[in-house]
């Protein structure tokens, strides 16, 4: 996969657009509970954090399937599911490391497939809390974001200072 998830929390409203668009694109109905993206709230910390499955590199819930439900088709493409294989174990959930894989009423896994190449959420959600951005500017941002952490704290060690 030659993009990666930028998900930002500080950026998300909670406005659940993100689910709403993937559960219409997935299943032509407005229905959070069928969507591949869900918006995780911390209301004592005013947070509002989106958690998709982020297509690791080694996906552990790959790795566990007993069945190859979940399968790659080369090197770099994204982790798959196929539901006729699926024998409901829910191992998949158990090991995910980043909370990615959600359950279906009928019991078979909700798992993002980046709506074949371009997701969806990314196009509706105006504030930019989630895009999907090459793997070139990962590295970018991530120092970008560090630059603006440390500035942060010299400004505010400086304050205290005086």
């Amino acid at each position: 996969m030659k993009h990666s998830w930028w998900i930002d929390p500080s950026k998300c409203t909670g406005c659940r657009t993100c689910e709403v668009v993937c559960s219409l694109y997935h299943y032509n109905e407005v229905n959070s509970n069928k969507s591949r993206i869900r918006i995780v709230k911390w209301e004592d910390k005013g947070l509002d954090v989106p958690v998709v499955c982020q297509h690791c590199d080694r996906p552990l819930c790959m790795e566990t399937c007993p069945t190859g439900a979940l399968y790659r088709d080369g090197e770099d493409s994204i982790v798959s599911y196929r539901k006729e294989l699926c024998i409901g174990c829910k191992l998949c959930l158990l090991v995910c490391p980043c909370g990615g894989i959600g359950l279906h009423d009928d019991g078979s896994i909700l798992k993002c497939d980046l709506c074949g190449t371009t997701p969806t959420c990314v196009e509706f959600c105006l504030p930019k809390a989630i895009e999907f951005i090459p793997n070139s500017q990962v590295g970018e941002r991530r120092k970008k974001k560090a630059a603006k952490a440390l500035i942060q704290s010299c400004e505010l060690a400086e304050i205290s200072d005086r």
